[in-house]
């Protein structure tokens, strides 16, 4: 006799009595995956979520927004993806966002559920450099492609107490920046630049 199928109309109680029972012990069972145990006072709630990676990537729905996970292309681990519901007015990048792989190094990146994309890299030489001109897509290996850089900010590290010049944005296109110094004083050796980068 079927579990999920007790009881039909006409069954008397000595049939479904042990397949009921087993019923409740199934679902007890299942309930308890995650969820703090029946007939306590925090009944009902989450002890914490689990996220099997699934096989297939669930179509975006109308009016329904998903959160699930599934194998990284990036880091070839389960990571967590946000996304938004089919017909969302969110740019395309921000639609479907894996957004708890990242990488955790300099240089490095993150994404933010939004969408967001966070690149970063410290300790760029530019001593003899009046300017330097980067691809934000090819500094950071194994980061995902920046469509749109919406602003870079810069920083110097290293710094002789008498260095005075300033470290800049001369341009940015597309997704290539040209930092540049400003001033009259030559760099001191060593020195080297920073700088962090949001787009999406």
């Amino acid at each position: 006799m079927a579990l999920n199928n007790t009881p039909l109309a006409g069954q008397s109680l000595s049939v479904t009595r042990v397949p009921i029972n087993q019923n409740f012990a199934t679902i007890d069972t299942a309930f308890n995956v995650d969820h703090v145990d029946y007939n306590t006072a925090a009944q009902g709630q989450h002890n914490k979520v689990s996220f099997p990676t699934q096989s297939s990537i669930p179509a975006p729905q109308a009016g329904i927004v998903q959160l699930y996970s599934q194998l990284s292309a990036i880091t070839n681990q389960p990571e967590l993806v946000f996304t938004h519901q089919a017909g969302s007015t969110a740019p395309t990048a921000a639609q479907i966002v894996e957004f708890t792989s990242a990488g955790w190094a300099n240089p490095g990146w993150t994404r933010l559920p939004s969408g967001i994309l966070l690149k970063w890299h410290s300790g760029i030489n530019m001593a003899t450099l009046p300017s330097i001109t980067i691809n934000l897509n090819a500094d950071v290996p194994g980061s995902p492609n920046f469509t749109n850089v919406f602003a870079v900010f810069p920083a110097s590290v290293a710094v002789a107490a008498n260095y005075n010049n300033v470290i800049g944005i001369q341009q940015i296109v597309g997704t290539t920046v040209t930092f540049a110094q400003f001033g009259t004083l030559n760099p001191p050796a060593g020195f080297g630049i920073a700088y962090l980068a949001i787009g999406m």
